[in-house]
């Protein structure tokens, strides 16, 4: 997206809903709120207790049924549990990590640990597909995306009733969940990092302490985009005025700008030893770009990789800054 896409971004999230054409009629989405997940849980109950009159089974008790088919058992549980906690691992320890090659090297291995996951669970999942809360979570999610929907900005009628909601066509649901989803995908967790970085928006940092000057209501009051923002506004405003030598490769991307700032303890811990001349430490596997990071001046021309083959496969700190000229 470039720098204007991101102002539209911005006035949406503002003004707290987003125009579309259903048909050859402009529709309104309202972005929602903690209240309206609150009526989320109260739909979701009523079809759950639905769905356990009509007969349908419970998850517990389908998978009661396919551990004794021999399909599903404990052993797939604990392996499901087990790679999260691999995830949690590799995320919470990415923070000791300061070379910017080895976040990269983790990185690749969150990305896979989250896929390895994702196949996982959606195996699980396809297993309950017939279960009253599978039914009560689709319905409530019916329930939601329809009630976003309005027929004017001022979102002050729904374009849909209740009884037109309950006999609406195949085709028009459809259609609703298809501009839905872009709806979504165009506000995701990613594209608002992106946002709360950009040149224009900066302006804007110095009055993200207060939700009232920054969108003129109480953070009870403030829907899930605006509060995502309003929190990602604070991150990086915080991490740019924390740090002074972020490289400026990275000022643009938000994940190596989150890397940075976790990571920052570790690097300048690094840059300590760096400083004493005594120290035994080593940095192994560094390249020049990671010692570029760490400010260190690698523009002589020495080779780290046949310094290190001649050091027996590493560099101790001392190494990295005589080949530095530190």
């Amino acid at each position: 997206m470039d720098p204007k896409e991101y102002r539209g971004l911005f006035k949406e999230i503002v003004d707290g809903f987003s125009a579309y054409y259903v048909g050859e009629k402009k529709r309104f989405i309202k972005h929602q709120s903690t209240s309206d997940l609150v009526d989320f849980d109260q739909v979701y109950q009523m079809h759950f207790d639905r769905a356990i009159a009509r007969g349908l089974p419970t998850e517990e008790e389908i998978f009661s049924d396919l551990e004794k088919e021999g399909v599903w058992s404990k052993s797939d549980d604990a392996e499901i549990e087990t790679q999260k906690f691999y995830l949690q691992s590799l995320v919470k320890n990415k923070k000791n990590i300061y070379l910017k090659s080895a976040l990269q090297r983790v990185n690749e291995q969150i990305k896979e640990a989250e896929e390895k996951l994702n196949e996982l669970t959606s195996q699980k999942e396809n297993l309950i597909s017939n279960s009253s809360e599978r039914y009560a979570t689709n319905r409530a999610n019916d329930f939601y995306m329809f009630n976003s929907f309005y027929k004017t900005q001022d979102l002050d009628e729904p374009l849909y009733t209740q009884e037109e909601f309950e006999n609406i066509s195949t085709k028009e649901v459809t259609t609703l969940v298809r501009i839905y989803n872009s709806f979504h995908t165009k506000f995701s967790e990613k594209k608002i990092q992106h946002l709360a970085i950009q040149d224009f928006y900066k302006i804007y940092y110095s009055f993200s302490e207060s939700t009232m000057d920054f969108f003129g209501i109480p953070v009870v009051k403030l829907n899930n985009f605006q509060l995502n923002l309003l929190i990602y506004t604070r991150i990086f405003k915080n991490i740019f005025e924390m740090n002074d030598d972020i490289p400026d490769k990275i000022k643009k991307d938000p994940e190596a700008l989150l890397d940075y700032a976790n990571s920052s303890e570790a690097r300048e811990e690094v840059k300590g030893k760096m400083n004493d001349s005594s120290s035994a430490s080593t940095i192994v596997g560094a390249t020049k770009e990671d010692l570029e990071e760490l400010g260190m001046n690698t523009s002589n021309g020495t080779s780290l990789h046949e310094a290190a083959k001649k050091k027996g496969g590493s560099l101790s700190m001392k190494d990295l800054m005589d080949i530095g000229g530190v």
